[in-house]
């Protein structure tokens, strides 16, 4: 069964609400968040994760399932990257959530996925980040995941741009795998802390068209 998907914008519409709160859900037991974040202050960091990846408005490559069971958010790097000023602004907000045992983790792991940003794009150019692709619990295993990647590779594609992303858990990273994305670099924080994997794809080649005429 075909899935519907919609791409919307802005942080303050009805839809962007609406798919706050499907991020917020199909966050609640990422692995690497509940590392890093304090348990009360768990809903907290993604609101401000969230806001921070709504805007820019003018992005094209913000996507919803019908009835906001999926969502997914995605830029076009650089062009489309936070300036250093809303990073250290969004930073601050963050700050406030982690325990202090935390901290230096933290500060590693962002360290970690800027270096990875920037590498990737010094080797390609424009690309596509996705930051985020999550799904409702209880609508889990119904392929929204899957449809969402499908429609975002189809994207990338058409435009000759590489897409890279982290992936936090093992079955996110085999949806990736699944979707042609392979294995950059894989981080831990601490021995005993979950992996962040830092994963690519390359554009499939479009057929050339041939004029019979």
């Amino acid at each position: 069964m075909a899935v519907e998907i919609r791409s919307f914008r802005g942080e303050t519409s009805e839809v962007a609400d609406l798919a706050r709160e499907t991020f917020q859900e199909a966050m609640h037991d990422d692995p690497v968040a509940r590392y890093l974040v304090k348990k009360a202050s768990y809903r907290r960091f993604w609101d401000v994760m969230i806001s921070h990846y709504l805007t820019p408005t003018h992005s094209e490559l913000n996507f919803i399932t019908e009835s906001c069971k999926a969502g997914m958010l995605a830029r076009i790097y650089p062009a489309e990257q936070a300036s250093l000023l809303s990073e250290a602004a969004h930073a601050l907000r963050l700050l406030p959530t982690f325990p202090l045992t935390r901290v230096w983790s933290a500060i590693k792991l962002v360290d970690t996925m800027d270096r990875g940003l920037a590498a990737f794009g010094k080797e390609h150019g424009s690309y596509i980040y996705v930051f985020l692709l999550g799904t409702k619990p209880e609508c889990q295993g119904q392929g929204l995941g899957s449809a969402l990647m499908s429609h975002l590779n189809s994207i990338a594609d058409a435009r000759g741009l590489p897409c890279y992303l982290e992936s936090s858990s093992e079955g996110s990273r085999r949806l990736y795998k699944r979707h042609g994305y392979v294995d950059r670099q894989i981080y831990k924080m601490a021995p005993d802390a979950p992996p962040l994997f830092l994963m690519s794809r390359a554009p499939k080649k479009q057929p050339v068209k041939v004029d019979d005429s």
